[in-house]
């Protein structure tokens, strides 16, 4: 009898964490749509360096703003911002939500533009929302030769 009520409980605690389980998965996936929905509202708002309103954004600002909405603190900087979240090491388990990070002008290695993917596809390509200092808010694919040669990896903020 005591097996049989040992058993029970098991099975009723492995049933509920699968579904605790699929209902994160479907909150995060609602929540990141949601963030690039709300993203998407800002498209054509102007670059301006240190921007973080409506009236300019540049990269980092921006992405912290959104993700403020969604009460997320996200530090301010680019590299501060590379730092946070869970690394992707793949581009093909990309998800629309995630940061993408770029090298700036410079050669090296680090950090310099940063972007919230719109769509991915699954086999490394990506669609990205990022203040663009030429041409302001704009989504931009990732197979741009500019952005395909800087690309550096990705974090999932949305856990």
């Amino acid at each position: 009898m005591k097996f049989r009520i040992v058993l029970y409980i098991a099975v009723v605690l492995l049933l509920s964490s699968c579904g605790s389980s699929k209902s994160t998965q479907q909150r995060t996936a609602r929540e990141a749509e949601q963030i690039v929905n709300y993203s998407n509202k800002y498209i054509g708002i102007p670059y301006r360096y240190g921007g973080t309103t409506t009236k300019g954004f540049d990269c980092s600002g921006f992405v912290q703003f959104v993700y403020r909405e969604f009460n997320y603190t996200i530090p301010r900087s680019t590299d501060q911002q590379s730092q946070v979240g869970e690394k992707i090491k793949k581009t093909s388990k990309l998800q629309p939500g995630d940061l993408v990070f770029f090298r700036g002008s410079n050669k090296k290695k680090k950090p310099g533009h940063v972007g919230i993917v719109v769509k991915a596809d699954g086999k490394g390509n990506f669609r990205f929302i990022h203040a663009s200092s030429s041409r302001g808010i704009i989504i931009t694919g990732s197979s741009e030769k500019y952005y395909k040669d800087r690309y550096l990896y990705a974090r999932r903020i949305i856990q």
